[in-house]
């Protein structure tokens, strides 16, 4: 009874929240992780101790945040590297300057990703994002599935955080301003996620293509 409970609220939430692709969410809850640890000033984010990792999302995608939650705990088991964390699942609306955040990952709005990006930047926090175009709101980071896997900075708001990224990750990435993030195309699902390896160890990330 309990399953199909579950799966009944799960389909209520595909039903009326917004539509995400789940090979994207799956790569995004994969590699985020491991970016915000590339930050040479992780240890100020601490929050006693741990990282804690905050998924903003609008009441209508509570089970999508809670995935998200699942497929993370599922790869990390408790730790990113050698540090402790914790998931906190935030509405919209609950989340402030007040809330627990060493990084943010904020999915779809159509009204409150400028408050989310905002407070990330007063905090001095990464914000990762669900989609690209919701960098051109002050959002700091995200991953596409394109032709193959791309990792996009907000090259406006890298400079407001106090984030100080490795020089491998920087070299990486493709710098985009707002107009960038306002006409790309967000992505399509056509490379498989199984295609690709990652290595991230001792502050240094490599993402290979298949």
């Amino acid at each position: 009874m309990k399953k199909i409970i579950f799966l009944y609220l799960i389909l209520t939430n595909l039903a009326y929240g917004y539509n995400y692709d789940e090979l994207l969410l799956k790569a995004q809850a994969s590699i985020f992780p491991k970016i915000m640890l590339l930050d040479k000033k992780i240890e100020d984010k601490l929050i006693n101790g741990k990282v804690i990792y905050t998924i903003i999302y609008d009441k209508s995608d509570f089970y999508t945040a809670l995935e998200i939650k699942n497929i993370i705990d599922s790869n990390y088991n408790g730790y990113f590297d050698k540090y402790k964390y914790k998931i906190l699942l935030v509405d919209f609306l609950d989340f402030s300057n007040q809330t627990e955040a060493s990084a943010i990952y904020v999915l779809n709005s159509d009204k409150y990703i400028k408050k989310a990006a905002k407070i990330a930047q007063e905090k001095g926090i990464i914000a990762f994002s669900y989609g690209i175009k919701n960098l051109e709101k002050g959002l700091l980071f995200t991953l596409m599935l394109e032709k193959s896997t791309v990792l996009y900075i907000n090259k406006e708001s890298l400079y407001t955080l106090k984030v100080d990224f490795v020089d491998t990750l920087l070299q990486m990435v493709r710098f985009i301003d707002k107009s960038d993030a306002k006409n790309k195309t967000i992505y399509n699902n056509k490379p498989l996620w199984e295609n690709i390896t990652q290595i991230v160890s001792n502050k240094y990330i490599a993402v290979i293509y298949n």
